[in-house]
């Protein structure tokens, strides 16, 4: 060999060896951080490395959802561990690295709060209003400025990206939230609106919003895909201490009432939660401790809603278990009075009808849901959850209608009188028992048994009188349903994962489930309000069928875990067998079979740029039995010109679905961009055929199979802080769009195949400025929807819903506090009747007193303007329908709110003494 070739080969080996040192030679640091009063973790706090002695930064990185660190590829030598946070005295100690240990641990660090009290303020670093630590948004509740008194709903309503409906149904950043938990505990299980509703908003520190993973996921720290949105609650510190909670009472205009009581004892270990309410203010779940700012729907409600509620949530965590669940009792009275109008699309044209109708519906709940989860040892996991429902409506109601056709020349008018007795009891229970397997980390076999059991009795009474104007004649039917159901369903899942590398991971799974369900429905004619003899029964309009139903799912998965990315691509195979028995009915018969196999790819890709930008990638199948209900011969015959027939031979639907979620967040200017798009197409969905009788304008409904519809969704949410940071603006895009078949036949004309295209568009900007005594948010919103039916004679509907809102909140001298709302709501293409323009305007006046000023006297007024109105859109295959409903309009409730507080005892922290003519913060303000 050559010199220089000796002397190139000599150079390339000792800069390898020198590369391998390098890297060979570098060290790791970890550590936990806890806060020092109730040893929770402190997460995304700032941990810093500074080398020694000129105190240059060596490395940095924040603080995990466990208040866990982790810095690599720190080469040897003597540091200064600097750590800090919004809220927490800075914490720094020296710390020497060795090349010999390459890891070191610091253990478990502990915290202290900060506070400096200045002139009855409390003055500490003002916290960034969202943060993003990978999926995981934080919002910084004292970023975000509510009302005395006010509930989590008043906080997570000016969230930026949440959205709150007026069914109370809630969003943020375009995804359902399923779940609110408390300290990372389930806290009433599903019922998001009893937390939104009830929890006081002042107890809240940070909220995080992120998918929480499955049970199965959880324990076998494999992502199985099944997660589902939550938003998580950290209390804060001051609240661990004792009891706390809120008392409230008041009396209005029109006797408006209010009434509830609300305790809570949050430790780490431990959740204890016990409330009661009464109200008769359209007040959703519980009593109402919120903020007088109701948004533009308002409290509107369907009707003039009376309620009253109990229940108690608890969770107590050891070493070894875990154990929680909730009891809910409600009872609800509701007196509604509607007007709508139903236009049906035909072959030749359309079918308009319009309704007048009122109801009073009183209604029963009783629900009790737990949560078991024991370790018996270091390798087992066994969690069981129980469940139990029970239901009781009693509805009776009234109604007036006129059907016209095409030419809009009236075909009928009809009256009907009913009367409906429900009731519905349910049991559920889940079992689930995984062992981790010696060998291999991330070997798991995991055993999951699922059973169901639901029972519900329907009797109803109608009476209903038809004139014919064509003709000139009237028909009358008195009818009695005596109706009915019973399912059983078991379901039995075996996992098995096995690592096959470095963070990969193979499994397989199979699952066997069976269900079987009984329904009749028996009609008499009516007799005085009784049902007639058994003898009478009207067997060409009742029916009693029998379905079972089996499913089996061989899967197959494998799956890749980094931390830059993570897929999971996997093939279900699902055979189905069903089985239909019509026992009584106008084509009673024998059994019919159907086999189904479906085959389903399943894909998962997450990539992570960064810690605060992420892409995720999904698509996966689901298939679902026919609804009971459905498969029945005739499914409703209590309204002869409205007759609704199932189909014992539907078969089992299949669904896809797509989704794209993006997000990026900017840690240095708080700017936070998210991009959601998803796309869903199901087989074997269910449709409808509507055959009209164009002489009498009555309607048979009945149900089959089709293929073709689908839908697509998109959400874009961007928002920032202005440069000095008390300004906020958001801006939100949404855009759905629908394809729905459906059949219709008019005479004896064959049904003719319809597609109806839906397509709905928002756009909304909100700007918010704050500073220490005010709060301004403005708003503002334009809704486009669209609905074209594929018939040649049918119009195009188009509705326009523009927007504009100003909320204020003011801090006056003496504890006075004054807020108010103000929203103009203007809506256009809804038809003759429904187009309007109102505003709302809503205020409250506050004043806080006694000495540790936890006592508060507010006037709300709400609908100054007696303005309220509750009108939605309905958009379907073959059919759109507009329903206005009564509601509460203007009205003053005068509340005594009383803060209950024991936070520890004669330790509790006190509020700063507030000077005359000053305003006071609580301890939970901050800014700079």
């Amino acid at each position: 060999m050559s010199t220089p070739k000796r002397l190139l080969l000599f150079l390339l080996l000792t800069g390898a060896s020198f590369a391998t040192r390098a890297q060979t030679g570098t060290c790791q640091l970890a550590g936990t951080l806890v806060d020092a009063a109730d040893r929770s973790a402190v997460v995304q706090a700032t941990v810093q490395l500074l080398a020694l002695p000129d105190s240059t930064l060596a490395k940095g990185t924040v603080t995990d959802n466990h208040g866990s660190f982790r810095i690599s590829g720190i080469r040897p030598g003597h540091y200064l561990l600097r750590i800090s946070y919004v809220g927490y005295r800075p914490y720094q100690q020296e710390t020497t690295l060795s090349s010999r240990q390459r890891q070191t641990d610091v253990g478990t660090l502990s915290l202290q709060a900060d506070a400096i009290w200045m002139e009855g303020t409390v003055v500490v670093a003002e916290a960034p209003p969202v943060t993003q630590l990978e999926d995981t948004t934080v919002f910084h509740a004292s970023a975000y400025r509510v009302a005395e008194g006010a509930v989590l709903e008043d906080l997570v309503k000016r969230l930026p990206g949440a959205e709150v409906n007026a069914d109370g149904r809630v969003t943020v950043n375009g995804k359902e939230i399923k779940k609110v938990m408390v300290d990372g505990k389930e806290f009433f299980g599903d019922d998001t609106r009893l937390a939104l509703k009830n929890l006081p908003a002042e107890m809240v520190d940070k909220v995080k919003t992120y998918d929480k993973k499955s049970d199965l996921a959880r324990v076998t720290g494999i992502d199985d895909g099944e997660d589902e949105a939550v938003l998580d609650l950290t209390v804060k510190k001051g609240m661990k201490q004792g009891w706390f909670g809120n008392l409230i009472g008041g009396y209005g205009s029109y006797d408006r009432y209010e009434a509830g009581l609300m305790a809570n004892r949050f430790t780490d270990g431990q959740q204890f939660t016990a409330l009661g309410s009464a109200n008769n203010t359209n007040n959703q779940g519980f009593s109402e401790f919120g903020d007088a700012g109701q948004g533009l729907g308002g409290n509107a409600g369907n009707g003039i809603n009376t309620s009253q509620a109990a229940g108690l949530n608890m969770a107590r965590a050891t070493r070894q278990a875990e154990l929680g669940g909730n009891i809910q009792y409600g009872h609800s009275c509701r007196d509604a009075e509607a007007r709508s109008t139903t236009e049906t699309f035909l072959q030749n044209g359309s079918s308009l009808k319009n309704g007048l109708s009122t109801s009073l519906r009183d209604r029963h709940d009783l629900s009790a849901n737990f949560r078991l989860e024991w370790k018996p040892d270091s390798l087992t996991n066994i969690l069981f959850r129980p469940s139990a429902t029970y239901s009781h409506t009693d509805t009776r109601s009234r109604s007036l209608s006129t059907t016209l056709n095409t030419e809009r020349d009236s075909v009928n008018q009809k009256q009907t009188t009913s009367h409906n007795l429900n009731s519905s009891l349910s049991a559920r229970g889940s079992l689930q028992i995984n062992r981790r397997l010696r060998g291999k980390k991330g070997r798991n076999l995991t055993l999951r048994l699922n059973y169901s059991h639901n029972e519900r009795n329907a009797d109803k009474w109608s009476d209903s009188e038809t004139y014919f104007y064509r003709n000139d004649s009237t028909a009358r039917t008195n009818r009695f349903n005596d109706g009915g159901s019973t399912s059983d369903s078991y379901k039995v899942q075996l996992t098995y994962t096995e690592p096959v590398g470095k963070n990969r991971y193979l499994q397989f799974g199979y699952s066997y489930q069976y269900k079987q369900s009984h329904s009749q429905k028996y009609v008499y004619p009516a007799v005085d309000g009784a049902p007639g003899p058994a003898d009478t029964r009207m067997d060409s309009l009742s029916n009693e069928i029998s379905n079972r139903y089996s499913t089996q799912e061989c899967f197959v998965s494998f799956r890749t875990v980094r931390p830059k990315y993570t897929y999971h691509i996997g093939l279900n195979v699902e055979p189905q067998y069903s089985s239909t028995t019509t026992l009584l009915g106008p084509n009673r018969r024998g059994t019919l079979a159907q086999h189904v196999c479906n085959f389903s790819p399943t894909l998962d890709l997450r990539l992570r740029f960064s810690k605060q930008e992420q892409l995720r990638i999904l698509y996966r199948g689901r298939s679902a039995a026919p609804n009971i209900d459905d498969l029945q011969e005739v499914k409703d015959a209590t309204d002869p010109m409205n007759l609704v027939y199932g189909n014992p031979s539907l078969k089992p639907s299949y669904a896809s679905r797509f989704v794209l979620f993006y997000n990026r967040f900017d840690k240095k200017t708080q700017r936070n961009l998210m991009v959601n798009v998803s796309a869903n197409h199901t087989l074997n969905s269910t449709a409808q055929r509507i055959d009209y009788d164009e002489e009498t304008g009555a309607r048979a409904t009945r149900l089959l199979n089709v293929n073709g519809n689908w839908g697509t969704q998109g959400n874009l949410s961007f928002n920032t802080p202005l440069k000095n940071r008390k300004f906020n603006i958001a801006a939100y895009t949404d855009l759905q769009y629908q394809h729905l078949i459906g059949y219709t036949s008019t005479g004896n004309v064959d049904s003719q195949k319809s597609a109806t295209h839906s397509l709905n568009l928002m756009e909304r900007l909100n700007g918010n400025y704050r500073n220490e005594v005010l709060e301004v948010g403005l708003s503002a919103s334009v809704r486009y929807g669209r609905s074209h039916n594929n018939h040649p004679a049918a119009d195009n509907r188009e509705t326009f819903d523009y927007e504009a809102g100003l909320q204020t909140h003011v801090d006056l001298p003496w504890d006075l506090r004054f807020s108010t709302d103000l929203g103009l709501h203007v809506q256009r293409g809804y038809g003759a009747g429904y187009d309007r323009c109102r505003m709302l305007w809503n205020a409250q006046l506050s004043k806080n007193f006694l000495r540790k000023k936890q006592a508060t006297i507010r006037l709300k007024m709400y609908d100054i303007l007696q303005q309220q109105s509750n009108l939605t859109r309905t958009i379907a295959a073959n059919y759109t329908q507009d329903n206005e409903y009564n509601t509460l309009n203007s009205y003053f409730i005068v509340h005594f709110v009383y803060r209950l507080n024991t936070l520890g005892g004669k330790n509790a922290p006190r509020g700063p003494k507030s000077q005359p003519g000053r305003p006071s913060f609580g301890p939970e303000r901050r800014r700079m």
